[in-house]
Parts: C-alpha cells; sequence; structure tokens
C-alpha cells in the first residue's frame, strides 16, 4: 500500500509502504509538478473568465501562496489543516481531505482537494473565486503583506 505526500517548495515525493505492525520503508521518489509561467497563468485565468482587472491580484495570490505551482500541498497549519493547489485552497473549510480528519469542518466548493492539485486548474480557479466572493481578497494571508500594496505587476505585457 502507497501512501504519497507532495511538501511545498519541493518537486520530491515520499512514498511510504506499511509492511506490517513495526515496519515502515519511506523512500523519496520524483514528482512531475507544473509550475506555471506568470503570463501563462494570466492567460488560463483569462481563458476562464476572470476579470482582465482582477488578474494582477491573482497572480500576486498565486505567486506567493505557490510560486504558481499546480501540485503544492503546503506545510500543515497550526490547526492540523493543509491547503491545497496553486492556490492553497484550505481543507478545512474550501474541500474535502482524502483521509477522514478531525479538523476538516465543510467542503465549501464542493470538490475533493486532490482536484486542486492537478494541471488542469478549472476547479482550482473556480474555488478561489468563490472563496474571494464569500471572504474577500483577505483569505489569503499573503494579500495584506504582498498584493494589497498597489505595487502589482501589470500584466498588459501578457496579452501583447
Amino acid at each position: 500500500m502507497g501512501n504519497e505526500c507532495l511538501l511545498a517548495g519541493y518537486d520530491v515525493n515520499f512514498r511510504i509502504e506499511i509492511l506490517d505492525d513495526f515496519h515502515i520503508l519511506r523512500w523519496p521518489t520524483r514528482v512531475q509538478t507544473r509550475s506555471l509561467h506568470r503570463c501563462e497563468f494570466a492567460s488560463q485565468l483569462y481563458i476562464l473568465d476572470v476579470p482582465k482587472s482582477e488578474l494582477p491580484l491573482w497572480l500576486c495570490i498565486a505567486e506567493y501562496e505557490s510560486r504558481f505551482n499546480t501540485h503544492v500541498i503546503g506545510a500543515r497549519n497550526a490547526d492540523g489543516s493543509n491547503d491545497y493547489g496553486i492556490f492553497q485552497i484550505s481543507d478545512k473549510y474550501w474541500c474535502k481531505p482524502e483521509n477522514r480528519t478531525d479538523y476538516f469542518i465543510y467542503n465549501g466548493c464542493n470538490v475533493n482537494c486532490s482536484a486542486l492539485l492537478t494541471d488542469d486548474i478549472t476547479l482550482a480557479v473556480r474555488c478561489a473565486r468563490y472563496i474571494q466572493k464569500q471572504q474577500g481578497w483577505s483569505a489569503w494571508a499573503v494579500y495584506k503583506e504582498f498584493c494589497a500594496n498597489g505595487t502589482l505587476e501589470h500584466i498588459d505585457d501578457c496579452f501583447t
């Protein structure tokens, strides 16, 4: 039986084999992850009907949450929850984790967390936009420090 865990900022997976009650094997394996380029990400967001005026904010959030990486599972939060995908969406309120957990409260986006880790960002964008409509930009911890200061990168060069 294998278990995999992808750590934020790394492209290494740990495969765990449980042999019996006393023996567990753990070794790193390579994982193919996709890290989008800034303009590629902006174009995909635009195709998914994100208003052009919001693109700089979404790019800022994705850059600081995941470095535009679609397969990131963030380090465990203080409450035991994890954050998933390019927008680091919490499995406490917004997506359903694979395994039953004590901290899981609600699946607000009606999506499995693993679906937020795919190269197709459609569900991640849909969920992130829903969260933004419910809680505003401050739903992302990086917003206040990195994205709310008005010095966002322009995206015009992505659409020329």
